[in-house]
């Protein structure tokens, strides 16, 4: 999906299926409800440059951006996020989570090695239920945007 098609809309949908699938039993804090509270009828860079959304840049120019992060958290970690992602090499953005958690690796003490491969588990466990319940719903995943490209190679294969 290109930048300029990704709206408020379609992101405030994202928006609620990861909240329904990080949050199953209860509510996200109000912080958290915030964040996830975006501007009606924005798109592109207008909805993404918003500070709620942190930017990891491909190079100086504004434009190289690769992904835009929300953080949202989950249930039992808050650094969790909801990533907008440049596919590589394209002008192309599919939605990923980002569970934010490899980072804390070297720094987890032996006591604690048990505690963390739990918690990336159960953050690796949310990753792919959310990502699943998108590509389910048509909104513009890794898997669907593959599956998009596969049948346009399909198509012009068989000369349509």
């Amino acid at each position: 999906m290109k930048l300029d098609d990704i709206t408020s809309e379609l992101l405030s949908r994202a928006v609620a299926t990861y909240l329904k699938t990080a949050y199953p039993h209860g509510e996200p804090s109000e912080a958290v409800r915030r964040q996830a509270d975006l501007p009606p009828g924005r798109r592109g860079r207008e909805l993404l440059d918003d500070e709620r959304f942190e930017r990891i840049a491909g190079g100086s120019d504004p434009a190289a951006v690769q992904r835009f992060n929300l953080r949202l958290g989950n249930e039992s970690y808050p650094h969790m996020k909801l990533g907008v992602d440049r596919v590589s090499g394209t002008d192309d953005f599919v939605l990923v989570v980002d569970t934010h958690d490899k980072h804390f690796a070297m720094m987890v003490q032996q006591n604690e090695q048990d505690r963390y491969k739990e918690l990336l588990q159960r953050n690796d466990a949310t990753k792919q239920a959310i990502e699943r319940a998108w590509t389910e719903a048509g909104l513009p995943t890794f898997e669907n945007y593959l599956r998009g490209r596969l049948a346009g190679l399909s198509r012009r294969a068989n000369g349509q």
